[in-house]
């Protein structure tokens, strides 16, 4: 418990708090509200991250642009769980590229959800 910390990627306030109160007592919790403070926390790299819950839909950088932009600069190593509202095929098409995870929909359900990340993220 608590060995992996977690980063949260989205811009729904109420969607960042019902994962946190989700995952909290499984992982340490971040969140960034949109790509581009997603990004310059994983950027910055410490402490280091063990997975990445990533929304796809988000003003200034969007989850597929923050996928782009990990590959860009060679952070590979890091699981990637996209979360969405649109769980439409071509979605998880455009995703699938980038070696994610898992492509979980909302809304969620708390046991499930933890199930798919302890699979995904150890």
């Amino acid at each position: 418990m608590f060995d992996k910390r977690i980063l949260i990627i989205d811009d729904s306030e109420i969607d960042r708090e019902i994962l946190q109160n989700i995952l909290i007592w499984e992982y340490m919790v971040e969140a960034a509200e949109d790509g581009l403070q997603g990004l310059d926390r994983l950027l910055k790299g410490s402490p280091s991250i063990d997975g990445i819950l990533l929304d796809l839909y988000m003003p200034i950088i969007d989850g597929f642009g923050v996928l782009k932009l990990l590959q860009d600069n060679g952070i590979s190593d890091i699981p990637i769980v996209v979360i969405t509202e649109e769980s439409t095929s071509e979605n998880l098409y455009k995703a699938l590229p980038y070696n994610i995870a898992d492509f979980i929909c909302k809304p969620y359900d708390p046991d499930t959800l933890l199930d798919r990340l302890k699979a995904a993220f150890g």
